[in-house]
């Protein structure tokens, strides 16, 4: 008992020597290193400056993937180009199908190998089967194949800037549905756009009327994909719960549909029995299994590139993934003009700034609706609120502050049913001329390449 006391009585002796040591270490002016040195350590245990630094590398990997897809895609079909000296790939959609092919298998894989877990599917009927999945997959498979079928005539630059016109389809096709109500923010977008659009076409110094005839088409199917899926979805029940599926479930539900849509259309168009016999590309076995490896390498590309898109929607808030995509656009233009060798004249550089001030616009008429409760995305109606299937506070709140991790299907608010629809309404959100459907959750961004709705 004395033994205790004695060291109780030794420790507060010893207390104030060390309270003053401490002070005195405290008051010691830091050298510059080591105040450096703090503040480095400071910004990292910030939670802030973590979840920053985290989110600008997956949107860094995002833009990676999906250059390099745009950049492989154009050197492989595009007139002048080509690969292992065979020159450019003779049929763009085949391309298209079998990369799509690929993205099945990696998809399979994955899953299989449990990489990425697997969710409780929906159970759709064949009605349902018809309704939302095929739509949806034949028209991002014509949309993805029309735009690689255009890089073989035009140049990336080119086709990423008329691609960016997207905005313009949608509107109309919501006008004349009476899905988006006319105003002058939006005829101001398309007035925008449309300026822009001129500028690009005036500017560009190698024009060719048939691809540039094949992108617009393109882009409007892009729209009218998004109007059709709104339209289906206004007699969703939104009120049940369950989960329908994670994204890749998602992607391997689409992919079938559209590699079979783009691969039709490739024996109709393309008349493969007399272009692949003469091609070096399948003049011989081992012509053959190469063109395997580099299907294999493109739908690789195309996989990985979805795969972090996922990640970007589902780790970062909407407003960061709406400027993130448009200025995507821009850099997918740099790249091709460094490394495509690619003319950008003075003109082309006007209409893509006035191009990325609309879609800027439409992005920012958009957000502002999401903010005020009048547009969800994945919601039945992105321009009218109403007090039944408006979304509540503290959904609008989870949207912009970043919201839940990426799971689809795991709102409480909706079934399996509504949720897989959902899904497959946010397919295919891309700027690039090649990458698989894509899908994300209930804060996910819907809307065309580079703009957000």
């Amino acid at each position: 008992m004395n033994e205790r006391s004695s060291r109780e009585h030794g420790e507060k002796e010893l207390q104030p020597i060390l309270e003053e040591e401490e002070e005195e270490e405290e008051l010691r002016p830091q050298s510059p290193h080591e105040a450096t040195t703090s503040r480095l350590r400071n910004l990292a245990h910030n939670s802030l400056v973590r979840t920053a630094a985290k989110n600008l590398a997956l949107i860094i990997i995002w833009y990676f993937f999906s250059t390099l897809l745009s950049l492989w895609n154009r050197t492989l079909l595009g007139k002048g180009h080509g690969v292992l000296g065979k020159g450019a790939f003779p049929a763009p959609m085949l391309m298209s199908s079998l990369q799509f092919a690929a993205q099945i298998v990696m998809a399979k894989t994955v899953l299989g190998l449990g990489i990425v877990k697997r969710h409780k599917p929906a159970d759709l009927t064949w009605r349902e089967f018809f309704v939302h999945v095929v739509p949806n997959g034949a028209a991002t498979g014509l949309d993805i194949g029309l735009s690689n079928f255009s890089l073989s005539l035009i140049t990336l630059s080119f086709y990423t800037m008329c691609k960016s016109t997207t905005p313009v389809f949608l509107l109309g096709f919501c006008f004349l549905w009476g899905i988006e109500s006319p105003s002058w923010n939006l005829a101001a977008v398309v007035l925008i756009i449309s300026f822009g659009l001129g500028l690009l076409v005036a500017g560009e110094t190698d024009f060719n009327l048939a691809g540039f005839v094949i992108v617009m088409v393109a882009s409007a199917l892009s729209g009218l994909r998004w109007t059709i899926t709104q339209v289906l979805l206004q007699g969703s029940n939104a009120h049940g719960t369950g989960a329908s599926g994670g994204p890749v479930e998602v992607l391997l539900a689409l992919m079938p549909v559209m590699s079979v849509t783009v691969a039709i259309m490739s024996l109709t168009i393309e008349r493969l029995w007399l272009v692949l016999p003469g091609s070096p590309y399948f003049d011989s076995i081992q012509s053959l299994a190469t063109t395997t490896m580099l299907m294999l390498f493109g739908g690789t590309i195309a996989f990985f590139m979805v795969w972090t898109e996922f990640t970007v929607i589902a780790e970062t808030s909407a407003l960061t993934f709406m400027v993130a995509g448009t200025f995507k656009e821009i850099v997918t233009v740099m790249a091709a003009v460094i490394f495509l060798g690619e003319s950008f004249s003075f003109i082309n550089g006007v209409g893509l700034v006035v191009l990325i001030m609309g879609v800027a616009l439409f992005n920012y008429n958009k957000y502002r609706k999401i903010l005020s409760g009048q547009a969800a995305p994945g919601s039945r109606k992105p321009t009218s609120a109403t007090a039944k299937d408006g979304p509540n506070d503290e959904e609008s709140a989870r949207l912009v502050n970043g919201g839940p991790r990426l799971s689809l299907g795991t709102s409480p608010r909706a079934s399996p049913r509504a949720s897989l629809s959902a899904a497959l309404e946010l397919s295919s959100h891309r700027s690039g001329p090649h990458q698989a459907g894509s899908a994300s959750n209930s804060r996910s961004t819907l809307g065309p390449p580079g703009a957000v709705l």
